[in-house]
């Protein structure tokens, strides 16, 4: 009877050790098979949303993918003193992180502004052209502008350019947007937008595309280009990782030379954002 409750707790101990082992390794995604990693290898750890298609998401395998993954994925292949090591976690989180030291750079679709400039590492090359416009529940014809929205319900994501639209417009409109903040992304501000909790949400024309094509979502894109902004990675501030910086632009700079970086956007973005689009 001793002998079988030993072999009992010992079953148990075993299993809750593999399940603290399960636990444990949900922390980050390795961009790499870690057989084909350079021993040498400087690791960067990178904060991504993880939950933003096409940018940064989990595919149906269970792999860390999207465009932004992908760039850094071929940055990896071609410079092998470098390792990526990915981190899903919501930007304002990511931002925490990386302040702690948890956490080496965002890739996220991060815009330059002053304030982060002073603060961080911007990468030189440019990602790619965000192209946002108005989003509506389809079939809705009563809005083409930021002048239709007044009064009206707006969802935004936070940190985003459109936020900062909304407050600039809202300072001389007549009646002010209302705004529905969220860190969610895209995700979250087109499910206000479908199930009329929003009335508009002001997004980028390829999310919305991957809306309508991934989750049968009854959105549209409406009027004219509100915003065409440059995208880039956002590394600490260290001499060190200005170094990792450098390494990424020049990896960057030959993918935009041979095609890569265009076939990238293709597959991941439904065309070619990689160059400034034609003001309308």
């Amino acid at each position: 009877m001793k002998l079988r409750k030993y072999w009992k707790r010992a079953a148990l101990l075993g299993t809750l050790v593999l399940a603290l082992g399960v636990v444990a390794g949900c922390g980050s995604d390795e961009s790499t098979d870690t057989a084909t990693v350079n021993p040498d290898a400087k690791v960067v750890n990178v904060a991504t949303r993880g939950t933003s298609k096409p940018f940064s998401y989990t595919n149906d395998d269970g792999t860390l993918t999207g465009y932004d993954v992908e760039i850094l994925k071929e940055v990896e292949r071609r410079d092998s003193s470098l390792h990526f090591n990915f981190k899903p976690m919501a930007v304002d989180a990511a931002f925490v992180a990386m302040d702690a030291g948890q956490v080496d750079m965002i890739a996220n679709q991060m815009r330059n502004n002053p304030q982060r400039a002073a603060k961080y590492i911007y990468t030189k090359e440019i990602n790619n052209y965000t192209v946002r416009k108005l989003v509506v529940k389809k079939g809705r014809t009563d809005i083409h502008s930021l002048k239709d929205l007044e009064g009206k319900t707006v969802a935004a994501t936070t940190n985003s350019e459109f936020v900062d639209l909304l407050k600039q417009y809202n300072e001389t409109a007549t009646t002010p947007i209302n705004v529905i903040y969220t860190d969610k992304g895209t995700v979250e501000t087109l499910n206000l937008v479908a199930t009329g909790r929003a009335d508009a949400a002001g997004e980028y024309e390829y999310m919305v595309t991957t809306a309508q094509k991934d989750r049968n979502l009854p959105v549209e894109s409406v009027g004219d280009t509100l915003t065409d902004v440059p995208t880039y990675f956002l590394l600490r501030k260290d001499p060190e990782m200005q170094k990792v910086a450098d390494k990424i632009d020049a990896q960057v700079k030959a993918m935009r030379a041979d095609g890569t970086l265009k076939k990238l956007s293709e597959q991941y973005l439904g065309g070619d954002y990689t160059v400034e689009p034609a003001k309308q």
